[in-house]
């Protein structure tokens, strides 16, 4: 057999096997720890066995957590929820009293999510799935394997396609159809009344509806009206621009441009001056009182007007004020300063090279990064998150759960009850404080416990250990329990 499969083969197995001394600790703990006058609520162990495994259950919150070969696999559950983790690759979050699902397969690519209302699930960029439940007609359904889609809207219409042999969709892409012919030769797309033919695609368009109609030989002209409503046209596109938009408004804008040396929009009480765009600009607007030059941009800006106030000369020094918003730079991207100040709140954000930062929001609730040695939150809950050291600078959920704990060799959070778990090289030193105690383990070889007036000093889980239990001294030696 092929060593590589082999090697393969045998971590496999030592996951199944950790997997399964997973369960059956579960089971021990549920069998010693009976629900006999509330007895199980008062329960609390925990064990370390890392880089191998550790584990900890809560009888008070009733939830039981694993951690299995350091932070690559994790699985927690409680009487509601049930989270298995294998990263990178996988997570899956299940709600039994909402009947929901959520899984991430390589997150971002890979999603599948279930409600009692539908499912849903992707991998980007080659499958899409979608399929509803509803009581009552009108269904929505579609499933897409590149290069085969099919599907069946709301109103029953069912369709399909092999890209980019044939295809016809229904009600995709913010279209209400899109039908297509060896793409891009001919493609035909309809959105309500108005239906755009293409051919070879971008090179030639014909666009026919209620009160539309419009022509393209790309780049060298083109044109598009929509009675009362718009008129563009363009020539040897993208150098030539003349349109009349929003006509069915108080404020139609008139658009005119012969790039990149001039172009211009105007509007009533309102003109936007363009020479050698986008490098020098000028506006003006009358409502809010507002002129604005760049000069060029985005170098030099200076604006005035009832809602803003802004001086640039990047990458040295700008400023800009705004209602509820101020910014600030000082040789960017060194530095810079925001403070949102809606009503009853505020939020203040300093950025030291775009990456550090130190973020305050009222109330009490603050976070420094300074990257990549360190995260430290303070939330408004009251709960306080240290993370060493935060290499990937990346705030979502998504990857929080999928990859966030293998970059990290220090980890501590704490909460507003007392409550505190900390853990070094993923877990092979751990201390935690709660309602039943303090527990510290450096894995298998030294653990130290307190709980209450009773507690325990321990070599290699009892091969040397001292103790105090139900008012009683205790000592072991080569594990055999010995006592006054």
């Amino acid at each position: 057999m092929d060593n590589k499969i082999k090697v393969f083969l045998s971590i496999a197995s030592c996951i199944l096997v950790l997997t399964g001394c997973a369960s059956t600790l579960n089971k021990s703990i549920e069998n010693k720890s009976p629900d006999v006058n509330g007895e199980k609520a008062k329960q609390y162990d925990t064990e370390n066995y890392q880089p191998l495994f550790d584990y900890t259950y809560d009888g008070e919150k009733n939830i039981t957590r694993y951690n299995i070969l350091g932070p690559f696999i994790t699985i927690e559950k409680d009487a509601q929820k049930e989270e298995r983790t294998l990263r990178p690759f996988y997570s899956k979050e299940e709600d039994k009293k909402g009947d929901t699902s959520d899984v991430d397969v390589i997150y971002p690519f890979g999603k599948y999510k279930s409600n009692p209302e539908e499912t849903s699930s992707r991998f980007t960029p080659l499958f899409t799935s979608r399929k509803e439940f509803k009581e009552t007609e009108g269904k929505k359904n579609d499933f897409g394997f590149f290069p085969v889609f099919w599907g069946k809207t709301e109103d029953g219409e069912s369709y399909g396609g092999l890209f980019p042999i044939y295809g016809d969709m229904r009600k995709r892409f913010g279209k209400d159809e899109i039908k297509f012919v060896l793409w891009p030769i001919y493609a035909k797309t309809r959105d309500d009344k108005t239906i755009n033919k293409n051919f070879i695609w971008p090179i030639f368009s014909i666009t026919a509806g209620e009160k539309e109609s419009g022509f393209r030989m790309w780049p060298l002209f083109g044109y598009r009206n929509k009675k009362d409503e718009f008129s563009k046209r363009f020539f040897l596109w993208p150098l030539i621009h003349y349109q009349n938009t929003d006509l069915d408004t108080s404020r139609p804008k008139k658009y005119r441009a012969f790039l990149p040396f001039y172009a211009s929009e105007t509007s009533p009480g309102r003109v936007t001056r363009s020479v050698i765009w986008p490098f020098f600009n000028y506006l003006h607007d009358d409502d809010e009182n507002l002129t604005l030059w760049d000069f060029p941009w985005p170098i030099i800006q200076k604006g005035e007007g009832n809602n803003l106030n802004t001086f640039k000369v990047f990458p040295i020094y700008g400023y800009s004020d705004k209602e509820h918003l101020s910014e600030r730079f000082f040789l960017w991207p060194i530095y810079t300063y925001k403070r949102e100040y809606p009503k009853d709140s505020e939020k203040i954000v300093h950025r030291f090279l775009l990456i550090s930062k130190y973020e305050y929001e009222n109330p009490k609730s603050w976070q420094l990064r300074l990257w990549p040695l360190f995260t430290y939150k303070s939330k408004k809950n009251g709960e306080t998150i240290f993370h060493f050291p935060e290499i990937i600078p990346i705030e979502t959920e998504g990857f929080e759960k999928n990859y966030a704990p293998i970059f990290r060799l220090y980890e501590y959070d704490s909460n507003i009850k007392g409550e505190m778990e900390s853990k070094l090289l993923w877990g092979f030193y751990s201390h935690k404080k709660n309602d039943f105690g303090e527990f510290i383990d450096l894995s298998f070889l030294i653990s130290y416990e307190k709980r209450g007036d009773d507690g325990s000093f321990s070599i290699l889980k009892g091969l040397l250990e001292l103790g105090k239990k139900k008012g009683k001294n205790y000592f072991k030696i080569l594990y055999i329990p010995l006592s006054k």
